[in-house]
């Protein structure tokens, strides 16, 4: 690749970082309207700092996100990283389907790496699917396992939540989840146009992609190079890890 070619991928990244940065605070300014909207309608948004609870759940992002995030972390946050998805690695080959993959994040791999004390320790840099969920009842709910429930619980549970507020089954709101979702779509439809294939899948396995394999080398070359550092790195599950190109 000609030194031209790839100053112009450099700018079309530095594009992408940009818009990622501005559509995690479109995000913030979201969440907290609808906050204050559905406190003043007499609801209740739970969630306040040292709530952790839904730090357990596979939490997924874009890749653009996953370098600003592989940027901000320091050395102790980098091996906790390593140590996590060492575990996720050896784990993820026995998930079976879907339904054991998420139940592998809440039994057996400790929550978030980035998790300090209870506290989110990239909460600057967090991904949007962090910053859209909100949640209408109190923590515990946010860390259960709901196949572990009977079925009184779990129809008690049902009853309780707010149907014209909730993305019902669940108990978060709505029209966050719909905008975050929107807001991860339009930034890997940029990253898709940009570059010819975007990348979206678990926070930490792109983020350690990105800090210790130099994922970044692959997304300025193609689709192909990026699978393969990936596969190198035995990340390459359909669990963590999905490729879309033109």
């Amino acid at each position: 690749m000609a030194n031209g070619e790839m100053m112009a991928l450099d700018e079309r990244w530095k594009s992408i970082l940009a818009d990622v940065e501005s559509g995690q605070r479109s995000m913030d300014l979201l969440s907290a309207a609808a906050t204050a909207e559905y406190r003043a309608c007499n609801g209740e948004i739970f969630c306040a700092k040292g709530c952790s609870s839904c730090c357990t759940l596979a939490v997924n992002c874009t890749a653009a996100e996953a370098v600003r995030i592989a940027r901000a972390l320091d050395q102790q946050q980098a091996e906790k990283l390593k140590g996590y998805v060492a575990r996720l690695k050896m784990r993820v080959g026995d998930a079976g389907d879907l339904k054991g993959y998420l139940r592998l994040h809440r039994k057996e791999l400790g929550g978030c790496p980035f998790l300090d004390n209870g506290s989110c320790g990239i909460y600057s840099v967090r991904p949007i699917s962090c910053r859209a969920l909100l949640s209408t009842k109190v923590s515990r709910w946010c860390a259960v396992d709901f196949s572990e429930l009977s079925s009184a619980e779990k129809l008690a549970y049902l009853e309780s939540l707010d149907r014209a507020a909730v993305a019902f089954p669940m108990h978060y709101l709505a029209c966050t989840q719909e905008s975050g979702q929107k807001l991860e779509a339009q930034l890997s439809l940029q990253m898709l146009k940009e570059v010819g294939f975007s990348r979206y899948g678990s926070m930490p396995a792109l983020v350690y992609l990105f800090k210790e394999w130099r994922l970044f080398d692959s997304l300025q070359k193609d689709a192909d190079a990026l699978l393969a550092v990936a596969a190198s790195a035995g990340l390459d599950s359909p669990y963590l890890l999905q490729v879309e190109t033109l």
